[in-house]
């Protein structure tokens, strides 16, 4: 069944005819405004009324700048008065603001805009009675210009982020190129590209033949295309070290010591490696310098301590027979002589026993590195007994002069070396301290790391300016008149300290006696083997 045919309407009078266009003509989505030869407005349609918010039977009659009082309309109103007299059509677009007639845009874009964006079209009409006249189509071209605006923000955007990526570039190829490092980057088939000068200059065709075969093996997927495994002085590290250094030659016959890193990213479904070789020749320089001078200061030390050795073990016998003989003329020429005589070997009997006293202690300096025990585990309590047994036996202070404070730890050294640092500490707190009333108190403290053992004394304290002096060889604060010592004893409790890893230091005011802490660490550096003679 086919559809029929809509009836044909036929329009035989002018009246219907003129009422048929008025209609089209008022219900168009356009403006539509005809202007008669003395430039008045004789047809106003609806979008025109909705739009301008001016009813037809206000504009019909004016001219149209008499419409619009407060807009100049310039450009249109030269468009219409060429197409009236010479009948030459024109178009007025959006660009043209002085052509725009003051129209309301729509609710969706009154927010940006704040009258409609138009395209005017002016074109010539003739009558059938000859009169001439000119037509205004007026086109709402808003949502146009919105999206050509949002285009011209989109391409500006566009060309920024493209300047940008360049400048980017420029400045990532301009860093790459001037790194003082080699950078390159290998995919998981095994080609290697260089990223900068240094690479090409490294492994390019002017480079090492064999450098990219190392980096090659030292890529995680090499087990896929296995390289030629390289010679064993080509790698100066071993690969399990986590810190590879591998050999590379330049063609000016220079070996150059390189640090290997190896990272990874994923691009195009694939793994790729980003490689960089840093030249160590300088650091490897330093290391060997330093290695050198260790050496050196090794074998000075050695030598230094077997000649503080030999020298003050050689002294002993003419020292020995020196202080023989003064002593013997002391006993057979005593009241024989006059007094000053008498005085004067009294004199040589002291110096020669002063000096017997120094050379004992620095006998004992120099065998506190060379004559060392194992470390084991020595308790401090039973380390203290003995040293309170020692100074009753000598005689050296009342009972109870020394004060243990608390629980005194286990601690891992040398005991017949921690023996001899506790009682020099403690035998010093009771020399400087009132014979009858000298109290030497020991404590200790713990921390993460190490143990704080404290040997306190109520003696006469020691000037500030003092305290880091007073570990030095020799470092005497007062006459060997006022009291007995060589001046070494702290010097021996330092270097003894210096081999187990820890510190000593002390606090003390004038007359308020002294606090000596030795620090101990809990867990041991590696201890070289002591040397024997």
């Amino acid at each position: 069944m086919t559809n029929p045919t809509p009836p044909i309407v036929d329009i035989k009078d002018a009246a219907e005819a003129a009422d048929l266009y008025r209609n089209l003509l008022d219900t168009a989505d356009v403006g539509l405004v005809v202007i008669g030869s003395d430039h008045a407005i004789c047809h106003w349609n609806q979008w025109m009324q909705s739009r301008s918010g001016i009813p037809a039977d206000q504009a019909i009659g004016n001219r149209l700048s008499a419409v619009f009082t407060e807009t100049r309309l310039g450009r249109l109103c030269q468009a219409i008065k060429d197409c009236l007299e010479f009948g030459m059509p024109a178009v007025i677009s959006p660009s043209l603001n002085q052509g725009a007639l003051p129209l309301r845009p729509l609710p969706q874009f009154a927010a940006t805009f704040d009258r409609m964006e138009q395209s005017i079209r002016v074109h010539p009409i003739t009558t059938s009675r000859g009169e001439k006249l000119c037509s205004l189509t007026v086109r709402d071209v808003t949502l146009a210009v919105q999206r050509d605006r949002l285009l011209r923000q989109q391409a500006a955007e566009l060309a920024e982020l493209v300047t940008q990526t360049r400048r980017s570039e420029d400045r990532t190829r301009a860093i790459l190129q001037n790194t003082i490092d080699a950078i390159l980057v290998a995919s998981d088939d095994g080609n290697i590209e260089p990223l900068n000068a240094r690479a090409q200059e490294l492994c390019g065709p002017e480079g090492d033949p064999e450098l990219s075969n190392i980096i090659r093996f030292l890529l995680p997927d090499s087990e896929h295309t296995p390289p030629q495994r390289p010679t064993a002085d080509r790698l100066l590290t071993d690969l399990g070290t986590g810190v590879i250094e591998v050999l590379a030659f330049t063609p000016n016959g220079r070996n150059v010591p390189l640090e290997v890193a190896i990272s990874h990213f994923s691009a195009d479904g694939r793994y790729h490696y980003i490689i960089t070789l840093r030249d160590i020749s300088q650091r490897k320089r330093h290391e060997m310098e330093i290695q050198r001078t260790m050496a050196e200061l090794e074998r000075s030390n050695s030598e230094l301590e077997q000649f503080a050795y030999a020298a003050s073990h050689d002294l002993q016998e003419p020292l020995r027979m020196v202080s023989s003989y003064t002593q013997l003329i002391a006993r057979r020429y005593k009241d024989q002589l006059d007094e000053t005589a008498d005085e004067f070997i009294h004199y040589a009997v002291d110096g020669t026993q002063r000096m017997q006293r120094m050379i004992d202690d620095l006998l004992t300096l120099s065998r506190v590195g060379r004559h060392g025990k194992p470390f084991n585990a020595v308790p401090l309590d039973s380390l203290f007994d003995a040293i309170a047994a020692n100074f009753r036996r000598a005689g050296l202070g009342p009972a109870g002069n020394i004060v243990r404070d608390g629980f005194l730890p286990t601690v891992t050294g040398d005991a017949s070396q921690l023996l001899l640092l506790f009682q020099n500490l403690v035998s010093n707190g009771l020399k400087y301290s009132d014979p009858d009333k000298g109290e030497v108190r020991i404590y200790a403290t713990e921390t993460d790391e190490s143990w704080k053992v404290f040997v306190a004394d109520n003696g006469i304290g020691i000037e500030p300016q003092y305290h880091a002096t007073i570990f030095e060889i020799f470092k005497r604060l007062h006459g060997y008149g006022e009291y007995a010592g060589t001046g070494i004893g702290l010097a021996i409790c330092k270097k003894i300290v210096d081999r187990h890893g820890g510190t000593i230091s002390v606090e003390s005011e004038p007359g308020k006696g002294s606090t000596f802490c030795v620090e101990l660490p809990k867990e041991l550096p590696i201890v070289s083997p002591p040397e024997s003679m």
